[in-house]
């Protein structure tokens, strides 16, 4: 039996420039990681965020991975921001981004394989706004 093998590149570059033209900050990261499993290791989508008044859309980290995922979500939304939030226990959680329309969140997320900590939610505070979304396995250590 094959088995799926899955890796991920991730590249950007930053650059802080004055206003007279000269560069205070440069910065060009890229990093490659190989999938944790041989199972399915990549997810896509996109859903509606909830609204305040409701708990947000949960997007399930652990049926990727239960310790370690890359984490992409961008607002496509024209008109109102999303936040993004990690869920450290069933009945709390905190903000780690407040996406303006078109904005976007990248990150390496660990997870707790206690069960604890395994999601991440967006919300939104006026309508349900959409955003698309990217999990993909990693490495464990």
């Amino acid at each position: 039996m094959a088995t799926m093998s899955t890796t991920f590149t991730a590249s950007g570059s930053f650059t802080l420039t004055d206003e007279n033209g000269v560069v205070i900050f440069t910065y060009a990261p890229s990093f490659t990681s190989e999938s944790n499993t041989s199972t399915q290791a990549l997810y896509a989508g996109e859903h509606l965020a909830g609204t305040g008044a409701d708990p947000g859309t949960e997007l399930a980290l652990l049926t990727v991975n239960d310790d370690r995922v890359y984490l992409f979500v961008k607002n496509v939304d024209t008109d109102y921001n999303v936040q993004v939030e990690y869920d450290e226990a069933e009945s709390t959680s905190k903000e780690v981004a407040d996406l303006n329309p078109g904005e976007f969140f990248f990150a390496p997320a660990e997870l707790n394989g206690d069960g604890t900590g395994d999601s991440i939610t967006v919300t939104a505070e006026t309508a349900a706004q959409k955003v698309q979304y990217l999990i993909c396995d990693a490495k464990d250590n």
